[in-house]
């Protein structure tokens, strides 16, 4: 959790639960548990996505541009005090690759920039933070009315290759979103994304996907989808079908 910047490439699979099974077994030979992951088992993420009032920032990114970018308010509990840590992420994607950008920050002081589109002041040590808190910043001035629009959380086992730290598998599970009480002060619950027992696969890379994966996803006829949380939430709200309706009806199952 303690990298602020990085690049990457993402490829998103959706596995069915015996899929998922048989994955996590297979990969064990060459990849351990992220520490977050103890006993082998998931931590949840909780986030809030940021929108304008019109969902323009979601519906640009559903148009497929060479380059897209979203904002989200990130947690790894419920914060119960202003003094709790979180996290305030920008990603961006251009020509596939995922560039992310993170500020650390107390809960307080996140609820301050969200109230006032103004970063807080942080410590003159965290240059990084104090940059991307500018970032963030600039992105309130540049879509009026940008607000937490969206709540979107998850179970998420991770893995990383013994030979290579950089590359990085996520599964994430029991995907809830709403739109209401888009705030963490009102507990973890939401809308179902995904049917359930399956799992959103994440490849997460700076190069090439090994060849050893690459050989077990085409013996499992394991195919790439473009799948966005975000986007299928939209999707689903959009349609009026649930999200995992929306999802079962679409060309990503």
């Amino acid at each position: 959790m303690a990298i602020s910047v990085f690049k990457r490439y993402e490829k998103k699979f959706i596995l069915s639960p015996e899929d998922y099974k048989e994955t996590v077994a297979f990969v064990q030979d060459y990849m351990d548990f992220d520490k977050y992951c103890v006993g082998e088992k998931d931590y949840s993420l909780l986030n809030l996505y940021f929108d304008t009032p019109d969902n323009l920032l979601i519906m640009r990114s559903t148009d497929k541009p060479t380059y897209k970018e979203k904002l989200r308010l990130r947690a790894y509990f419920p914060p119960k005090t202003h003094d709790d840590k979180v996290f305030f992420e920008i990603k961006k994607k251009y020509k596939g690759i995922v560039t992310k950008r993170r500020a650390v920050m107390r809960y307080g002081e996140a609820l301050e920039l969200i109230d006032t589109g103004k970063a807080p002041k942080l410590k003159k040590d965290k240059y990084i933070d104090t940059q991307v808190s500018k970032e963030i910043e600039a992105m309130f001035q540049r879509y009026p009315g940008l607000h937490p629009a969206v709540y979107i959380a998850y179970d998420r086992v991770a893995m990383f290759a013994k030979d290579n730290p950089e590359f990085r598998l996520t599964f994430d599970r029991n995907i809830r979103t709403r739109r209401e009480n888009v705030s963490f002060d009102y507990g973890d619950y939401g809308t179902q994304l995904l049917p359930e027992g399956y799992n959103l696969m994440e490849i997460k890379i700076s190069d090439a996907v090994p060849l050893w994966l690459a050989s077990y996803l085409s013996e499992k006829k394991l195919y790439m989808t473009g799948f966005s949380k975000y986007g299928k939430e939209y999707e689903g709200m959009v349609t009026g079908k649930s999200p995992a309706e929306a999802l079962l009806a679409s060309d990503d199952f």
